[in-house]
């Protein structure tokens, strides 16, 4: 479901509200009463909503036309799922990141949230993936990707996505090795089935340490704590050494600006040590991809961002600021707004009370009486509106119609 701003807003609110009048338990009525009526007076705690309206991204290829290109390997056709679309354009940011790490550059991928960076180093794992597929090594197992999160529910919604994009390909093995993975197959089973009820049960997601040790899984998932243990347990050497040991390709950091003062200088010497149990004797054999929203301020400071890098993974990023082929920083491209055509409206205060009134009389109405024809009809007597805005709202309203009120008309 879509983020509701008002609801969002309004809950947020509320639930502040809440916890300041139970860590406030004043015995006077007067008092109590009358920090009451000052928490409920109108922005006393909060500002906004504040929304904000961005272009849209520029559209980049298709997978499709990426494999037809010969970018990517024809193995997306069988993989590819609603999840992970085939025909649908990419943004321009991610075409240009998957070109190229599928090249084998480092890449820092430096775009905004909701910009789509998980796609940017899912897709070149699976094409290397699908790669190892025919030529027949994949079902040898063994790490090839290590997707390293500072926080265990980063991981976790990753995880949520692998499920969605690999049920129906088992080929392709997963697994999340956290502080809370259990022990044994039986008992992560059923901690699953608790926990996680309506998600998919697919066998190609190891739950258990013992199935990860066993026969550790093409995508590991984990945190920086947790890969120091990892990398000290005998009982985990099966994911670094010997045979299982010996496919390591990849070196994933998410959310990368957290990593600063002592703790990046730990995170560094982690990642040495790793490298140096992995690499066997292949200096160039990983290939790291960092991504964050707030990393750096512009192209003004992504020779500093490379170095940053650099010194992080201990691998080479460049970044020349005449030569595309060398520039291991990608950013964000937004449709000008020039380009998105006539604006129409004067953005008057009024409008937008009037709009948020009707939005919330139709959020509180009956779920019988508040159908969405008869929001968008009532939306149209609110001018200035033009007729192809309000059927666009329409049209966006009808694709989703679990939500209370799409984010389009907002």
């Amino acid at each position: 479901m879509a983020l509701h701003p008002l609801t969002t807003t309004r809950a947020l609110h509320d639930s502040y509200i809440r916890y300041l009048k139970t860590i406030k338990p004043f015995q006077d009525d007067e008092l109590r009463r009358e920090f009451a009526e000052s928490l409920g007076r109108s922005d006393a705690l909060m500002k906004g909503p504040i929304v904000e309206a961005s272009p849209p991204f520029l559209p980049g290829a298709s997978l499709a036309q990426l494999v037809a290109e010969g970018v990517l390997t024809s193995g997306f056709s069988r993989l590819c799922n609603p999840e992970l679309p085939y025909e649908r354009p990419l943004h321009r940011h991610q075409e240009v990141t998957i070109r190229k790490a599928v090249g084998g550059r480092n890449i820092v991928v430096a775009t905004g949230t909701g910009s789509g960076k998980t796609e940017t180093f899912l897709i070149p794992i699976f094409d290397h993936l699908l790669r190892e597929e025919a030529q027949g090594t994949l079902s040898r197992p063994g790490v090839r990707a290590l997707l390293l999160y500072p926080m265990n529910a980063l991981a976790n919604d990753q995880v949520k996505r692998l499920r969605r994009i690999l049920a129906n390909y088992p080929s392709i093995t997963f697994g999340r090795y956290v502080g809370e993975t259990e022990d044994t197959e039986q008992v992560a089973r059923k901690a699953f089935e608790q926990n996680y009820p309506e998600e998919p049960d697919i066998p190609n997601e190891l739950k258990s340490r013992q199935k990860i040790q066993a026969a550790p899984p093409h995508i590991l998932l984990t945190n920086y704590a947790m890969l120091e243990y990892l990398l000290l347990r005998p009982k985990d050497s099966t994911l670094f050494d010997g045979d299982t040991g010996r496919f390591w390709r990849f070196l994933v950091l998410d959310e990368t600006h957290v990593y600063s003062g002592a703790n990046a200088t730990e995170i560094a010497m982690l990642l040495r040590r790793l490298q140096d149990r992995v690499m066997q004797g292949q200096p160039r054999r990983l290939q790291a991809i960092a991504t964050s929203a707030t990393l750096g301020a512009g192209r003004k400071d992504f020779p500093d961002v490379v170095r940053f890098a650099s010194d992080l993974f201990n691998v080479p990023f460049e970044w020349d600021g005449n030569d595309a082929s060398r520039q291991d920083v990608v950013e964000a491209a937004r449709v000008p707004v020039a380009d998105l055509g006539e604006a129409w409206g004067a953005g008057a205060l009024s409008f937008y009370r009037q709009l948020g009134e009707w939005a919330n009389t139709w959020r509180e109405m009956p779920a019988e009486q508040s159908s969405i024809r008869q929001f968008i009809a009532a939306l149209a007597e609110l001018p200035p509106v033009p007729p192809a805005i309000l059927d666009k709202a329409k049209q966006a309203a009808l694709r989703h119609p679990t939500d209370s009120l799409p984010v389009f008309l907002y």
